[in-house]
């Protein structure tokens, strides 16, 4: 049987659609039997994330559905079909190990139907090339007779594919893994789509070692042209693999030149957490839910940032913004007034705040 990766795709889409219905009723049902005395920031909020991200997989936009269901989790991580709707998203995107990686986590906790989940699994190993794993897999499960038979045919095709795949390996030319070497992942990185530069960069953080790769890493850095986010990420794993160089980081309208060994951490700097301390006094008794919600945007808003610092370098500024932000975001009304007395500064510098939040956060999207 030959199985191509747009098959595998066809029949995930197929088995999410013929399981979204079903699910949404159910989610509903949950919903009206949920505890009332859990905050929530906005009337109907979550109901609308959960139905925008359904309808945007079953017409098969996944990065938007992916938006969607990431921002249902920060309010409620208590639905299956959501954490398989996230894993269908990333593997259709390409994101390959994240995907799996998040698989794992659900096969481990059994979370959401124990052979849809193990199907989407199946596949994302042999989009992987992981054959002999496969085979290790089916096999046992086979053996101790506990494939339910709407699953056992699919189940059997893809271990024969497997056991064949495993014989005769043959891959795909633009498939990413870690098989690839590290000069074609540099190849990639450079020259690659979003996309595959994302890919190429979750393999790297595999590697025992990327030093190869360190005049790679300073043109992605010192190329203004490349995505923000992207800049942010190689930055990261060259911090985390040890790399003792100084690179020139050219973002935005900056330029910096840094040495890596004395990088601080962008959620460790002083000025992250005075800024995270300040809007915890206000909003932690007040609204729980917003202030988690406030804490993770400003650390992503960082991140993009990354080694820069956002400017003006004020913290009763940043507090503000992300007050006033994550209150127009919850679709809860405050008065410019109350905003200007609650942190002392001029609605206008707070407003320009939030317009940086604002774009800097559309950039965020990628790889969400």
């Amino acid at each position: 049987m030959q199985v191509s990766p747009l098959y595998l795709s066809e029949e995930l889409v197929k088995l999410m659609n013929n399981t979204i219905p079903k699910y949404w009723g159910e989610i509903m049902k949950k919903k009206k039997q949920s505890n009332n005395s859990k905050i929530i920031p906005f009337p109907n909020l979550e109901d609308r994330l959960l139905y925008e991200g359904m309808e945007a997989l079953k017409e098969k936009r996944y990065k938007e559905a992916l938006q969607f269901f990431n921002q249902f989790e920060i309010y409620n991580q208590s639905y299956p079909e959501v954490q398989v709707g996230i894993v269908v998203c990333l593997l259709e995107l390409g994101l390959y190990e994240g995907a799996k990686e998040k698989c794992e986590r659900l096969l481990q906790e059994d979370i959401g139907n124990y052979f849809n989940v193990m199907q989407i699994y199946i596949t994302i190993l042999i989009q992987l090339s992981e054959y002999d794993k496969v085979v290790t897999i089916l096999e046992a499960l086979f053996e101790e007779e506990k494939v339910p038979a709407e699953h056992a045919e699919e189940l059997f095709h893809l271990l024969e594919f497997s056991r064949k795949s495993s014989d005769h390996p043959t891959r795909p030319s633009n498939e990413i893994d870690s098989s690839i070497n590290i000069q074609a992942l540099g190849h990639i990185l450079a020259n690659g789509n979003i996309t595959e530069q994302l890919q190429a960069i979750q393999n790297l953080k595999h590697e025992p070692t990327i030093s190869a790769l360190t005049e790679v890493f300073k043109s992605v850095l010192g190329d203004r042209n490349t995505h923000p986010v992207i800049q942010s990420m190689v930055l990261q794993l060259m911090i985390e693999k040890g790399i003792h160089d100084s690179v020139v980081i050219q973002k935005f309208d900056w330029t910096m030149k840094l040495n890596l060994d004395e990088a601080i951490e962008i959620f460790e700097h002083p000025f992250t957490i005075q800024v995270l301390n300040k809007l915890e006094d206000i909003l932690i008794h007040e609204n729980p839910t917003l202030f988690d919600a406030v804490k993770e945007l400003w650390e992503r808003f960082l991140f993009v940032l990354f080694p820069f610092h956002p400017e003006p370098l004020d913290v009763s500024v940043w507090a503000g913004a992300l007050h006033k932000f994550g209150y127009q975001l919850f679709g809860i009304d405050i008065a410019d007034e109350e905003i200007e007395a609650i942190y002392h500064i001029e609605i206008d510098r707070i407003d320009q705040a939030c317009q940086q939040i604002m774009e800097v956060e559309k950039l965020s999207m990628i790889g969400h």
